[in-house]
C-alpha cells in the first residue's frame, strides 16, 4: 500500500498505480496514463515507471512521497464512507439488508463445464457454453426486472487473451483444468433506481427455476470497508445439460451515480493490501482508521501528534503502527512504540510482560529505522523481563 511507487521503478498497470497513489491518480493523471501505456499480448497496459516519474515531478510530487499519498487518500476514505453512509441513509428503509449471504467459497462442484459434460479443458470449451449462457442470463434478467426502475447492462464475453492469462496465473494451482474456474466470462449489472427495486429483482431470481444462486455477498449488510454498498452474485443458468457460472453485480443508482463513489473505489484500490486478512482482523483495521482525526491535521506528523496526545487506547495505536509501519514510516512507528511502552509502564510497571513486549517492538522499531544503538539498548532492557 503506498510505498513501492519510488523504489520498485518497474512499469505500473492502472491498478497498481492506484495501489500506490490513491486519489491522486485523478483524471488528469488517468488521461496521461491512456496516453502512454503500451498493450501487452495478453491485454495489460503497462506505463514505464520513468514516464510516471516524470510526470508526477510535473503536475503532483505528492505522488512520490507515500506519507503523503496515505495521508490524503485516509482523508478521502473518512469522506467518502460519510458521504455513502448518508446516501444511504436517506435511500435505504432495510428491507435490502435481509437479502441473505449465500455461500462462501467456490469449489470444485461449481467449476465451469463444457458441452460434453467435463469441467472446460480449454477456452473454447468455455466459451461455447458462455456464449449461449450469455442469451439465458440476458432472458432470465429481463424477466426478473420491474417494468422500470432497472437498467439492466450486459458486458462483452470477457476477453479470450486476459481470461486465458488470468486462469493459468491464479488458478494453476486449483484442481485442473485451470480454465474450469473462471467464473466471470458471463457478466452482467442491474442499476436500480430504489431499494424495492433491488429487494424484487432478488425474490423473481430466487423464484426462477430456470437460475440457481450460488453465491450473494450482501454488501448492503455490511458495507464494504470503503463505504461502498451493492450485492455481488454468481448464479448458475442451465445450457443444455450443463450450467453455467455468471457474475452479476446490482446497485443501488443514488450511490452508484454519486461522486463520493469514485471516490471509494479509487480509495479501495489504495487501501485493499491493508484490509486482507479475516473479518475480525478487518473490522478492527476498520475501526481503527475510523477513528483517526485526520480533518484535525494536515499531515502525517501531525497526525501521530493529535493521536498520541489524545486518549487513544492501545488497539488503537497499534493500528496506527501497522498503518505506518505499511508506508514504511519508521520514525513516526518509534514514536508511537515509545508511547506504547509508557503507557504499559504506567499501567502494569516496569517488570512486566507487557513491558517486555513494548520494549521488543520498539527495538525492532528502531531496527528499521536504522538505528543499531538504540536497537541494542532496547533489546537489552528487554532481556531479564
Amino acid at each position: 500500500m503506498g510505498s513501492n511507487v519510488s523504489t520498485d521503478k518497474k512499469p505500473l498497470t492502472e491498478v497498481k498505480l492506484k495501489s500506490e497513489v490513491g486519489v491522486l491518480f485523478d483524471d488528469k493523471a488517468k488521461r496521461a496514463f491512456d496516453a502512454a501505456a503500451t498493450e501487452g499480448p495478453d491485454g495489460t497496459r503497462t506505463v514505464p515507471w520513468p514516464t510516471i516519474e516524470a510526470h508526477a515531478k510535473e503536475h503532483d510530487e505528492r505522488a512520490l512521497d507515500p506519507r503523503k499519498c496515505m495521508f490524503h487518500n485516509l482523508k478521502a476514505f473518512k469522506a467518502a464512507r460519510e458521504q455513502i453512509d448518508e446516501i444511504a441513509r436517506e435511500h435505504i428503509r432495510g428491507d435490502v439488508k435481509k437479502i441473505p449471504w449465500v455461500g462462501k467459497n467456490l469449489g470444485d462442484e461449481c467449476r465451469q463445464y463444457g458441452l460434453d459434460g467435463e469441467p472446460a479443458a480449454s477456452l473454447d470449451a468455455l466459451y461455447d457454453v458462455a456464449a449461449l449462457a450469455r442469451v439465458q442470463f440476458e432472458e432470465i434478467m429481463t424477466a426478473a426486472c420491474p417494468e422500470s426502475g432497472v437498467k439492466l447492462m450486459f458486458a462483452p464475453l470477457k476477453g479470450r487473451d486476459r481470461a486465458g492469462a488470468k486462469a493459468r496465473d491464479e488458478y494453476k494451482d486449483k484442481t485442473a483444468p485451470c480454465y474450469s474456474w473462471l467464473f466471470d466470462i458471463t457478466r452482467g449489472a442491474a442499476l436500480c433506481q430504489t431499494e424495492d427495486a433491488i429487494v424484487q429483482l432478488y425474490a423473481s431470481l430466487e423464484a426462477d427455476d430456470r437460475v440457481d444462486i450460488v453465491r450473494t455477498k450482501n454488501r448492503f449488510a455490511p458495507p464494504l470497508f470503503n463505504g461502498y454498498q451493492d450485492i455481488l452474485m454468481n448464479v448458475a443458468v442451465k445450457v443444455e445439460k450443463v450450467s453455467h457460472m455468471c457474475e452479476l453485480q446490482i446497485h443501488l443508482m443514488p450511490i452508484k451515480e454519486s461522486e463520493a463513489l469514485h471516490r471509494s473505489h479509487t480509495v479501495y484500490e489504495y487501501f485493499r493490501s491493508f484490509f486482507l486478512g479475516n473479518s475480525d482482523a478487518v473490522a478492527q483495521r476498520l475501526e481503527m482508521l475510523c477513528k483517526l482525526p485526520v480533518d484535525e491535521a494536515n499531515d502525517v506528523d501531525e497526525l501521530v501528534d493529535h493521536v498520541l496526545g489524545s486518549d487513544a487506547d492501545a488497539s488503537l495505536l497499534e493500528g496506527l503502527c501497522e498503518l505506518l509501519t505499511s508506508i514504511q514510516e519508521n520514525a513516526g512507528v518509534v514514536k508511537v512504540r515509545e508511547a506504547i511502552l509508557a503507557e504499559h509502564e504506567r499501567e502494569f510497571g516496569a517488570e512486566s510482560k507487557e513491558v517486555g513486549g513494548a520494549l521488543y517492538d520498539l527495538g525492532l522499531a528502531y531496527y528499521d529505522l536504522g538505528n543499531q544503538a538504540k536497537n541494542r539498548d532496547v533489546l537489552e532492557r528487554a532481556l531479564p523481563i
